[in-house]
């Protein structure tokens, strides 16, 4: 069944970590008779999350899509983690939905996940929907929740609903928009009766306060209701859906997915509230491989394209892309150009999802999001298009890592497998990085958290049949040095056969920092002949390369070479890169040489029960705090601490702050290491040599 534009909803579910979002998702698939029993995160049994690393670990991993029929209108639900680890998933879906519908969790209110959630809708500039979860629950602050929403966001989140028994009884909300009383039944469905007369004042007010917001997002509407005092049931209604699509009002609604209690209600809002695709009219691209801004409008009638936001590899499957369709409408069988690629892709068949299960479709249309199997160069972030009209359209921004581990293969042989496995899981997912270090010699991988790096790297084990080892990354550090130096070095062999012979005497300085290595000649006299110049250069720059300290990178040095000696015969290129090299380590060791280490800036927001265990914390990491700000909600430390002890600080931050604090890192500069470190790092480095 093809839907066209003005009657699709792309929804993003996100919310804290077990807020109820994956049980809610069911609930919708309940509740439109898709499936038949309430599904279970415990038993492992709910639509959205479906493989065995989510059933085993009980929690989302990946997002998931389903799309339900509120009777005319499709919902696409993007269902995503609410697990900080995995938040690249969630920056993935908004790139695509056209509303969010935020989970707040009735017993516990606002967490790091639902900061999270609301600032990827703020970033995207999409409406946000709030259905306060689990109202069913012992111990539940409804009000109090409201309040604290309010305080965080503003006013414009208003309370559509409200409870009358919240608790393990809970069956009924009272619904300003209907200004009824709503009572559910186990089946989802509800009565409406009149409101008790106890209450009937407050809705009054509620409904006056929302009609308020409403005129106040019109200018036409507001001076209407200036001269008038009221407005119509049609411009109210016309005026709250253009409000919550302008982000002027946060609707929020009362749920409880395991008694099926607000859910159908729900469902009737977002297909007659949330904005269609085609609201904003237009999307923006540029020409491919150029700044030359393109405008499309999202319209059956513009050519063919769309945009993948996500690719999984699905054991049994293969390649799964799913993609938003930007414009124009397709079936199976056309061919799409990948503009990143230039590969045509040849769509087989084109499917809507409902958790792993396949819906085959027989076109797509503007607007929709659907799923495409083994397309051969596509993953995520691509633009496909018609090729007679190329466009390209804005990549996802992705979280910067926040933790990095070494890798290897447990098994000689695998390490090619593990770099195969490693370039397939970037390519599904950009917040999973990988870089093959040349100077660390290591294979280093980063991403948002300990869990996502586990879960990212056992892809990979199962994939191929390999263990893969984590270790710690070495640092990259660096050498230089103090004061000026002196060195000479002769280098001699004469052991049968053609003799090798070259005599060198360098000058070292300091420089400035980020100057780099500059070598000089300043020979006089004929004691060298010149053309062995360029092979003394070739000798230090191979000495830069690993240091005589600890086999740093060695930087900001200028070296002169002022004098040396050869022989007539057996003075030749490779004995003055000897020589060089030799010439080059007698001076540095004289010149008192430091060790360098890499500072990262860090920017850490915690609440402010926190601030002392943190800046404690950071201390003991040699850090230093550089300054501290509030948003007025939490407190933010920014600070500049070494590498070498930024190491699974993303771990150390959540225990800390009880998984309430995020951070985010970038490198600063190089500084001198404290000299009894220093000591230990180059006696490490001397006895793995011994060693090797």
């Amino acid at each position: 069944m093809a839907t066209l534009s003005k009657n699709i909803r792309n929804i993003a579910l996100a919310g804290h970590s077990a807020t109820g979002k994956t049980i809610l998702a069911d609930a919708f698939l309940l509740n439109t008779g898709v499936i038949n029993r309430l599904g279970s995160v415990q038993e492992g049994s709910t639509a959205s999350d479906y493989t065995q690393e989510e059933i085993d670990r009980q929690i989302s991993l990946r997002a998931s899509l389903i799309h339900v029929y509120q009777k005319d209108v499709k919902l696409n639900i993007l269902d995503t983690p609410g697990y900080m680890d995995f938040s690249g998933e969630l920056k993935a879906v908004a790139h695509v939905a056209d509303a969010a519908l935020m989970t707040v969790d009735a017993t516990s209110g606002i967490a790091i996940g639902t900061e999270l959630a609301w600032d990827a809708a703020a970033q995207r500039a999409i409406p946000v929907f709030i259905a306060v979860t689990m109202l069913d629950k012992e111990h539940t602050h409804f009000n109090e929740i409201v309040k604290s929403l309010q305080e965080r966001w503003g006013d414009r989140i208003f309370p559509t609903q409200f409870p009358i028994n919240e608790g393990p009884a809970f069956s009924a909300v009272i619904d300003i928009l209907k200004k009824k009383l709503l009572r559910f039944n186990e089946k989802g469905t509800y009565q409406e009766e009149e409101i008790p007369a106890e209450h009937q004042s407050h809705v009054e007010d509620l409904y006056q306060k929302m009609v308020e917001l409403v005129a106040e997002s019109d200018d036409t509407l507001l001076e209407k209701y200036f001269e008038a005092g009221e407005l119509s049931e049609e411009e109210i209604s016309k005026g709250l859906k253009s409000a919550i699509a302008g982000r002027l009002l946060y609707p929020l609604f009362c749920v409880s997915s395991q008694r099926n209690v607000g859910v159908t209600r729900l469902m009737e809002i977002l297909a007659e509230l949330a904005p269609a695709p085609d609201y904003k009219p237009e999307v923006e691209g540029v020409k491919p491989g150029t700044k030359d801004k393109l405008i499309r409008k999202i319209s059956d009638s513009e050519p063919a394209s769309i945009y993948v936001y996500k690719s999984v590899y699905e054991q049994h499957i293969g390649e799964m892309s799913y993609f938003k369709v930007m414009s124009g409408t397709f079936k199976p069988g056309a061919d799409l150009k990948n503009v990143q690629t230039n590969v045509h892709e040849r769509f087989g068949a084109v499917y809507s999802m409902i958790g792993k299960q396949r819906v085959e479709l027989v076109e797509i249309h503007a607007g929709d999001i659907g799923t495409a199997v083994k397309l051969k160069e596509t993953h995520t972030c691509n633009t496909l298009c018609d090729p007679r009209s190329p466009i390209e359209y804005p990549a996802i921004i992705f979280p910067e890592p926040v933790i990095r581990v070494a890798v290897e293969a447990s098994a000689k042989g695998d390490d090619e497998k593990i770099g195969v496995g490693l370039a397939q899981i970037c390519a599904e997912d950009p917040s999973f990085r990988y870089v093959v270090d040349p100077e660390l010699k290591q294979t280093i991988v980063s991403g948002q958290g300990e869990t996502h790096l586990d879960v990212n790297l056992k892809k990979i084990e199962q994939r191929y049949n390999i263990h893969i080892k984590q270790i710690e990354p070495r640092i990259p550090y660096r050498e230089t040095i103090r004061k000026s130096a002196e060195g000479h070095y002769r280098h001699k062999k004469q052991s049968g056969g053609a003799g090798q012979f070259g005599e060198v005497y360098l000058r070292i300085e300091p420089k400035e920092r980020g100057e780099g290595i500059e070598f000089v000649s300043e020979l006089v006299g004929m004691n060298v002949d010149r053309s062995f110049v360029p092979s003394v250069e070739k000798g230090v720059n191979q000495a830069t390369i690993e240091g005589p300290l600890s086999g740093s990178k060695v930087i900001d040095i200028r070296v002169a070479f002022y004098d040396g000696k050869q022989h007539p015969v057996d003075s030749k290129d490779i004995a003055f890169q000897i020589a060089g090299r030799g010439a080059f380590k007698d001076a540095f060791e004289n010149a008192d040489p430091i060790l360098l280490e890499p500072i990262y800036e860090i920017e850490v927001k915690i609440p402010e029960e926190y601030m002392g265990d943190v800046m404690g914390d950071i201390s003991s990491r040699r850090g230093k705090v550089l300054g501290m700000d509030s948003d007025g909600h939490s407190q933010i430390i920014r600070a500049s601490v070494p590498l070498a002890n930024l190491y699974k600080y993303a771990n150390t931050l959540r225990s800390i702050s009880q998984g309430r604090g995020i951070f985010r890192q970038k490198f600063s500069n190089y500084e001198y290491v404290p000299r009894d470190i220093q000591e230990k790092i180059v006696a490490e480095y001397r006895h793995e040599k011994e060693e090797s």
